[in-house]
This record gives structure tokens, C-alpha cells and sequence, in this order.
């Protein structure tokens, strides 16, 4: 009988179709969580990832959108089509956004919207990054990308602590050697692909985004160079 494996436990000998029923029960406590709800946080949960264990790529965002619910597949609303033109302009396919990457974020379910009235949706607090740290570490775990793209500051410095003091346009267009869940993989920080957020308005940020995206071009291209294809599943079979 499988039992869902702890953060540290998908050892390099799994084979991916271990890692990928051990990642599909993950998926079920993921759906059936209720943690932040118990805690007050969000009145009821829709959680939200797209992907299987046999990708190499992987996002990581601050949280879903207002939209989670209705279309339970991520990026699926003007800021996936942002990501999906940021990802064309780095080499990738159309359609790559969904075929390519695992697709997950800090927390699963979205937060609501911005307290006060403002435009966007409220970050999520520490406290329910916390309460769903125990899910991104086995996804991490069981995926095992190469790489892994993260959006927005918050990610960023989830993903990679060392970066926490830093600026995003510091950030940005570099490549950091990151751990977590006792895999080491190469980190990405792109800014995030909202419409409400104006750190591309600086014409600096911009050219930080191109970096950003010619460092993901030429880190995929290596992976690709090494005999990797990405549209293989290492026959493991996967219902999105």
C-alpha cells in the first residue's frame, strides 16, 4: 500500500513512475486540505497546480488568482498569457507554459483580494506560506526539476533565503544555486507577470526581464543539449 512520502523521501533510485504515484497522493491532500481555512484565513479552499513528475521545468508563484476556482488550472487568465509571451520570448513553444512546467506557488489557494480596497489580491501572510511549505516540499521532492522559475520577490526569497535582503532588479536576470526538500536545483527569479504590478514600468526592470528570460533560454537549451525531451513522460501516465 503507497502512503504519501515525507519532503526528503524520493530517493534518487525511485523510478518516475514511483515518484509519480507518490506524487499523486500528494495531489489528493493538496485537494482535500483545509488548513488555512481552519485558520481563518481564506473562507474556503480551491487549491490550484498543473503538472507530473516527469518535468524538468517548474514555476513557482506567490499564489493563484481570483479566477482558481473557475478555471482550476493555473495561469489560465491575462497573467498566464503575460507568461506565456515572456516564456516565446525565451525560445519556448506556444503552449509551453502548461506542457512544459510543473505550475504550483507558495499557497495553493488564492488569498482574496487586496485588504483595503487596493488593486490586486492580497499576498499571502507567513503564517499561511508556513501552513503550505509541507506541500511545496514534497512537489519539489518528487518533480526533482533542474530548474525552477520563480515569480515575484516573495518566491524568490522563499526558494533561496540568501536573496532575502536583496532587491528583485538584483534578483532578476541571475542564475542561484538553490536547495529545498534535499534537492538542489538551479533558481530563476523572473518579476511577476501581473497586470497591477508596476515594477515593469522602469525601463531598468525591463532590461532586468530580458536577462532574466535570455538566462532561462540558455539554461533550457542546456538541459536540451543533454539529450532531454521535454514532451517525454518516462511512460508515466498523468490526468491533469
Amino acid at each position: 500500500m503507497l502512503t504519501t512520502p515525507p519532503a526528503n523521501s524520493a530517493a534518487p533510485e525511485a523510478t518516475p513512475a514511483d515518484r509519480q504515484a507518490a506524487l499523486d497522493l500528494v495531489h489528493g491532500e493538496i485537494a482535500a486540505c483545509r488548513r488555512c481555512v481552519e485558520a481563518g484565513f481564506i473562507p474556503k479552499s480551491l487549491p490550484i497546480f498543473h503538472g507530473h513528475a516527469g518535468l524538468r521545468l517548474m514555476i513557482v508563484g506567490q499564489a493563484p488568482g481570483p479566477t482558481a476556482g473557475e478555471r482550476p488550472l493555473p495561469f489560465t487568465g491575462a497573467s498566464g498569457r503575460t507568461l506565456q509571451g515572456w516564456l516565446e520570448r525565451a525560445g519556448f513553444a506556444p503552449g509551453a507554459l502548461h506542457e512544459q512546467f510543473y505550475l504550483t506557488s507558495l499557497t495553493k489557494c488564492f488569498p482574496g483580494p487586496a485588504i483595503g480596497g487596493g488593486k490586486g489580491d492580497r499576498p499571502p501572510s507567513a503564517r499561511e506560506i508556513a501552513l503550505c511549505a509541507g506541500h511545496l516540499d514534497r512537489e519539489i521532492a518528487l518533480v526533482r526539476p533542474e530548474i525552477v522559475v520563480s515569480l515575484g520577490r516573495m518566491a524568490a526569497e522563499r526558494l533561496d533565503p540568501t536573496g532575502r535582503r536583496l532587491p528583485l532588479a538584483e534578483l532578476v536576470g541571475s542564475v542561484r544555486d538553490a536547495e529545498r526538500a534535499g534537492h538542489a536545483f538551479r533558481l530563476i527569479p523572473l518579476p511577476h507577470p501581473s497586470g497591477v504590478s508596476r515594477w515593469l514600468n522602469e525601463p531598468a526592470h525591463r532590461a532586468r526581464l530580458e536577462a532574466g528570460l535570455a538566462v532561462l533560454r540558455r539554461a533550457a537549451e542546456g538541459g536540451r543539449r543533454e539529450g532531454y525531451d521535454a514532451s517525454r513522460r518516462d511512460g508515466v501516465s498523468f490526468s491533469p
